[in-house]
């Protein structure tokens, strides 16, 4: 099978292209997380983090809010939606890429992964979501309010990791 990302004289595939594949790896986590979030709201709903607010939908408002009123006002409920839902989806492209940027010849699924996902979760839940009102800290939060989002959050880092070695095997180092 050729090789369909350029390998440098270390043997390492270019930046570029790695990080593509984490954020390829990201996607694949973020499917899982995705999952994991509409199945905990189906069978185990107290264990759905406090938000006050879906933080896409309140990015999607803060940069409305920026815009002209008349500009505002001409932006369709459905791509308001789709911006927001694409905001997550992005948040977990960019912790796949940029895991791939730190680890560029990737690691072990369970414990890179783990760490990656637990560091996605600390970046919101311990960060920006508390820091901007979205959510009350987690240590004010129920027990498994703050323990199931940590858990799915390495199902993310642990599918994202897996994918981006499985991928980095089958397009980097396949002969």
């Amino acid at each position: 099978m050729k090789k369909l990302i350029d390998i440098n004289h270390n043997g390492d595939a270019h930046w570029v292209g790695r990080i593509a594949l984490g954020a390829i790896g990201g996607f694949a986590g973020t499917l899982a997380l995705q999952a994991l979030l509409s199945a905990s709201q189906k069978w185990l709903p107290s264990a759905a983090p406090p938000l006050r607010q879906h933080p896409g939908e309140f990015m999607v408002e803060k940069a409305e809010e920026a815009l002209p009123e008349q500009a505002r006002n001409r932006i369709p409920d459905v791509a308001e939606k789709a911006a927001a839902q694409a905001l997550g989806v992005g948040y977990g492209l960019a912790f796949g890429g940029l895991y791939a940027a730190l680890r560029p010849r990737g690691g072990s699924p369970l414990l890179d992964g783990v760490m990656l996902g637990a560091a996605a979760w600390a970046a919101g839940y311990l960060g920006w979501l508390p820091a901007l009102g979205l959510m009350r800290p987690v240590w004010k939060q129920d027990a498994p309010q703050a323990l199931a989002p940590a858990a799915e959050h390495a199902v993310y880092g642990v599918v994202t990791v897996a994918a981006y070695d499985w991928l980095q095997e089958r397009l980097v180092h396949a002969e």
